[in-house]
């Protein structure tokens, strides 16, 4: 699997798992396992929860702040 899709599917599914479940309810266990992919590869991508949420908000916001500039 390459990086970046590897990348994408911890967002997608630590997008998904804080809309449904909020940030404190969603484990890193919890993300790992619907992405499919090892705790070593969150922490190896992102290095903490709190900077995954950060990368999930930034991928949300970027086309709206392109957008304004």
């Amino acid at each position: 699997m390459a990086q970046s899709e590897t990348v994408e599917r911890i967002l997608d599914a630590a997008e998904h798992l804080f809309a449904e479940k909020g940030f404190a309810e969603t484990s890193l266990r919890l993300i790992t396992s619907k992405a499919g992919v090892n705790l070593a590869a969150v922490n190896y991508h992102f290095g903490s929860k709190k900077a995954l949420i950060q990368a999930v908000f930034t991928r949300f916001l970027d086309p709206f702040v392109t957008s304004l500039e």
